[in-house]
This record gives C-alpha cells, structure tokens and sequence, in this order.
C-alpha cells in the first residue's frame, strides 16, 4: 500500500492565498513619504521579517544547518542552501511623524509585504518564486507662496501606487562534492604520507570554498502604475482658472539579479603542535551581490486642463492644455551591488555585515536624467542568537527562541536643496517557534520592529521618525514525499 503526503495538496492553496491578498493589498498606499514623490517611489528593502530585525543585512546570509530555513530574496546565492520546502508571508504597519521646523503630523500605514515559497533542489541547491513590493508612492504636500502680481498660490501634489515585483529565482552548489574528492584523491594520500603539512592546508582552504561555493540568479516581474497629480490653486482670484496636471506611468518589464555566496569552517585554534578544537565550528561566510543596471518599458498619460470651483467646492473643467495616452518610453534602473561577511559560531550566533552602493546617477526617467539623484551607499550590520536549537520541552522554550538586533546607515539617494536625505534605523527582533518542533515540520513567527530617522528640517526640508514593525510567518516542512509502507 502506497500512502502520499497530503502537504503537497496545501501548496497551491498557499500559492492562491498569497498571491490573492499580496495584488490586493499592493493597490493600498504602502507609505506617507513625502520623498516618495521622487523617482519611481520609495525603494523597498528586498528582505523578509528576519533580515529585517537584522539590519536589513542579507548579502552572506546562509543557511543554517538545521531548521528552520528562510528565503533569501535579495542574494539568490543563499537559495542554495534551502533543504526544506518554505513557505513564508509577512506584512508590515509604520507609524511615521512627519515634521518641518514650525509643524509635524503623524501617519500610519499597515499592510500585507511578501508572500514566497521556496523548495530545494535534490542535493545540489534551491529555488524560489514570491511577490513583494518593488517601491511605494503615497504622499499629499501642500506649499504656499505669494506671487507679487498674482497674490497667493497654492500647490498641491499628492501620489499614490508603485511597482510590484514577482521573482522567480535559484541557487545551485555546482562543486558541493568537490571537498570529498579532495579527500579521496591519491594526491592527497601524497601529502600526508610525506607530511606536507602546509600544502596540504592550503589544497583542504581552496578545496573546500569551491565545494561550498553557491551561485544564484533571479529573474523579476516588475509591473504596477504610479499616479500623480499637481494642483496649482489661485484661492483669492477671479482672473485666473485653477490648473491641474494628472500623470499615470505604468510599468511591465523583467530584470535580473545574480549572486555568490562561499564560507570555510575552523574547527581549531592555537599555534602548530599546541592547537585546541573548538566545542562550536566557526564558519567564515562572504557574499556579494549585482542587480543589473537596465532600461524598463513604461508607458506614461499626461492630462493638463485648467479648472474653476463652484460654490460647492466641485471642479468644472474650463480647456485642456495637453491629453496624451500610453506614450511608450522607457524608465533606467541604476547599477547596485554589494558585499558581505558572516561569522557562524556553531548554530547559536550569526554575525553579519553587509555594504552595498548604488549608482543614482545613472537613472533615468522616460530618457530624462534625473537632476535630484546622486550616488549612494548603504553599510548594516546584524545579529542573530538562539541559546539552543534542539532544546525540547514547554521549560526550555526560552532556549528555542531567535533573539536579533541589527543597525543601517544610508546616506540616501536624493540630494535636494545641495542637501542628502539620509536613512538610519536601529532594530531589533524575536523569532518564536512554534508547532510540534519535528526537524522536518517547523513553523515560526518573526515580530521586528526598526526605529529610525529620513531626512532633515534644514534647508526647509522634511524629516521623518519611523516605527516599523514587521510580522513574518515561516513555515518549513517536507513537501513532495511519497511515504510507503506494506
């Protein structure tokens, strides 16, 4: 008799359920940046629930060895350490003050993140595919001014939409035997029969960062529409008509993002004839990421018409001054790349270090280099510590729980007013298990939450203060098995 493991019927269930609430919830305002109104939006962190309580730090990120694993969006490489089907979904709310030199106001913003599941590939890697937001507009700015001759004006802009990502990506480990080999060869017998100690070191180190090397690419799905409109407002005139512009860019278009990840062990220290082994192995990670620079097709719709308001408050359209639709065009992606460090201490403490730089300035909008853009950088640094993996029992839940803390600095990517509108936050995190705790059946919930800074109140500028909390559900069990018993 033949009996099937009914998790693999679940999966499109998942696959419907977050794909559905994911395209519902992406058409909400994600954000009250007033620095959204800039560019294609506010660029989101391509991270999940638990980089994020690290920093947003991902780059050399790999995966443990023993459950639970995560998927790794933004550094494809870390897929190829996947060994248990994954399921995860997360959402975020932000509670944001807004505030200039005379005035602020709060906002709040709450809505689902991600979605993605992710699956190993026999022995030699893993795949991934999911949908998160790309970057979010939501702003409504209002500025006064008095014109000499005209009198008082007001401008209104306000935005709202962004761009969406679906991924679909994968890592791969093409030399993982290549350690064995090494040890098996005849050369290698070689050197220890002569005590060729130093060469044969030396052969073990590069043997071994071949055979854990992991490469990964992804492939995304960009899509989603921006709108914005400008009022410009004549309050106290009856000579002039009140003007309004409506901008819709809408976006369909793939890109591409590679990584590689690689990491040596140490299992001992001290000097030769006196060297101690170590009671937890020391895992030495580096990674380094690209996302490729490339040319988006866009089509944007321009409406500019003049307009009155009558006594209540209703806008009667007097001319249009311009009505274009769906002008094809395309939207330039700058050039990002980043490198990292990790430092594993047995499965108890994770160490990363991640610094990346992207190239603003070579962005452009519909052919239009943007003037307000300038090269920048991003350095974080996080960490993540569990007491005991393997710690069973209601008394020693304690033991079992992910404690994470993490640190971002960016010196952003907009300059305006000759003055950078900076981004920094402090974090911090809690992954709690739940479930029955089988090595092939667990389940976490990951609660982070960043406090942080963007922007200034100099310069006339705005400055936000930011909580962001993140609530992510991972879930890791063994799908696509066929039990079979007599």
């Amino acid at each position: 008799m033949q009996k099937y493991n009914t998790s693999i019927f679940r999966l499109p269930v998942f696959l419907f359920l977050f794909v559905s609430l994911g395209t519902h919830s992406f058409a909400q305002i994600l954000t009250s940046s007033p620095y959204s109104r800039y560019g294609i939006g506010e660029m989101n962190l391509q991270t999940f629930a638990t980089p994020a309580a690290m920093g947003g730090s991902f780059i050399a990120y790999h995966q443990d060895t023993i459950a639970p694993f995560t998927i790794n969006t933004a550094n494809p490489a870390g897929l190829a350490g996947i060994r248990l089907s994954i399921f995860e979904l997360g959402g975020q709310s932000q509670f944001t003050k807004i505030s200039s030199e005379t005035s602020s106001i709060k906002k709040k913003n709450t809505n689902f993140s991600y979605g993605s599941v992710g699956f190993p590939l026999k022995r030699m890697g893993g795949a991934a595919f999911g949908i998160m937001p790309y970057s979010t507009v939501g702003y409504k700015i209002t500025s006064e001014q008095e014109h000499p001759s005209i009198g008082s004006m007001t401008y209104i802009y306000q935005g709202d939409g962004g761009i969406n990502k679906a991924f679909i990506g994968a890592g791969i480990k093409p030399f993982k035997n290549q350690i064995w080999k090494f040890y098996k060869s005849a050369s290698t017998d070689s050197l220890v029969k002569q005590r060729q100690t130093s060469k044969y070191k030396r052969k073990k180190f590069g043997n071994q960062l071949l055979s854990e090397l992991a490469i990964g690419v992804t492939a995304n799905y960009l899509f989603g529409t921006i709108n914005q409109v400008t009022d410009v407002v004549y309050p106290g005139s009856i000579v002039y008509f009140n003007s309004k512009r409506q901008r819709s860019v809408q976006v369909n278009d793939f890109t591409f993002n590679g990584g590689i990840q690689t990491h040596f062990s140490i299992d001992s220290v001290g000097s030769k004839g006196q060297r101690r082994l170590l009671k937890q192995r020391i895992k030495i990670g580096i990674g380094a990421f690209v996302n490729t620079p490339m040319g988006i097709q866009a089509k944007q719709s321009n409406i500019i018409y003049n307009y009155a308001t009558d006594g209540f408050g209703i806008e009667r359209p007097k001319d249009t001054v311009l009505n274009s639709q769906d002008l094809p065009g395309s939207i330039v992606l700058p050039l990002e790349m980043g490198f990292g460090l990790s430092v594993k201490k047995g499965e108890k403490l994770t160490v990363l270090m991640d610094a990346a730089t992207t190239n603003w300035s070579g962005f452009k909008y519909f052919d239009t280099p943007a003037t307000n853009f300038k090269n920048s950088y991003r350095v974080s640094a996080g960490l993540n510590f569990v007491p005991n993996k393997l710690a069973f029992g209601t008394a020693n839940y304690v033991s079992r729980i992910h404690y994470r803390l993490g640190v971002s600095y960016s010196d952003g990517y907009l300059d305006l007013k000759n003055t950078a509108i900076r981004n920094y936050f402090i974090s911090a995190g809690l992954g709690l298990p739940v479930g029955i705790g089988r090595f092939d059946d667990v389940a976490m919930v990951n609660i982070s939450a960043q406090y942080g800074k963007m922007g200034t109140t100099t310069n006339m500028l705005l400055q936000e203060d930011y909580v962001r909390l993140v609530l992510g559900f991972t879930f890791n069990k063994r799908w696509f098995i066929k039990y079979k018993y007599d």
